[in-house]
């Protein structure tokens, strides 16, 4: 779907960074711009597909990096993405580019901050100045491995998060950022709570535990798979943390509370 009046940021992606392909057709780069957009970047920790979803705003936004949970897929956290651009912000949806390597995980989300921050034909439309990072499940961890890492980072948003052999916890005491961790009721599909390791580690973190949720609460959208196995969501328990996943976002990046 185009938005008429907005200059496509991508227009120039291919004389910029070598090896970044655009999905889909642009019937005039230099006058529109998608309200969604698919590209494949190859990073140095992988390459992958990413999605972006534009706010209808011709003013530089924040810029909010989604990451899914193990072994799902961009396509689980599109609807956050759509939410997120709704509200207001540039939100980049990528597909992991290892299932179970985290802390490569962590590095491609750092290098797709960098690419998405740094190209000359975006710069108009992301501030670099204002980017979070929210992950769910094993995305939580690997977006909070890539906040470690990213001292200037506004604000780490870990939507149930899961550890895996303590490493979360290590890396949390090094997140200079605001740090904001939601959490489902424990079960075995987040590792029976272990995000409360990171969240005691974590140096300027708030916790807010959904009532009754499952960990598939957090994945937006999840799907029956997910559900036979880790328990049916709500809308109620969704929209908690949707309610407050997007507060803390706006209150970090220097949105207003309430949208204009």
């Amino acid at each position: 779907m185009y938005r008429e009046g907005y200059p496509n940021p991508l227009a120039k992606v291919h004389a910029a960074i070598a090896g970044c392909v655009v999905n889909g057709t642009h019937t005039n780069q230099s006058a529109t711009r998608l309200a969604f957009e698919t590209f494949r970047v190859k990073l140095s920790a992988g390459a992958a597909d990413v999605d972006i979803y534009w706010p209808d705003t011709a003013a530089a936004a924040p810029l909010v990096i989604v990451a899914h949970g193990f072994p799902r897929h961009r396509h689980n956290m599109s609807a956050w993405g759509q939410h997120l651009a709704k509200e207001g912000f540039v939100a980049a949806v990528p597909d992991l580019p290892t299932l179970s390597d985290h802390a490569r995980n962590g590095r491609f989300i750092s290098d797709l901050r960098v690419y998405l921050c740094t190209v000359e034909s975006w710069r108009q439309y992301i501030d670099p100045s204002r980017v979070g990072l929210m992950g769910f499940s094993a995305g939580g961890l690997a977006s909070l491995l890539s906040a470690a890492d990213n001292p200037d980072l506004a604000i780490w948003v870990g939507l149930d998060p899961v550890d895996w052999k303590g490493i979360g916890a290590k890396a949390a005491p090094l997140v200079k950022c605001h740090a904001v961790v939601l959490t489902a009721e424990p079960s075995a599909c987040n590792a029976n709570g272990n995000a409360l390791s990171i969240i005691a580690a974590l140096p300027r973190c708030e916790h807010f535990r959904v009532a009754g949720a499952v960990h598939v609460d957090a994945e937006w959208p999840t799907d029956w798979i997910a559900e036979a196995v880790c328990g049916r969501s709500t809308d109620e328990r969704r929209s908690e943390f949707h309610r407050r996943s997007i507060a803390a976002l706006r209150e970090a990046l220097a949105f207003p509370i309430e949208k204009s």
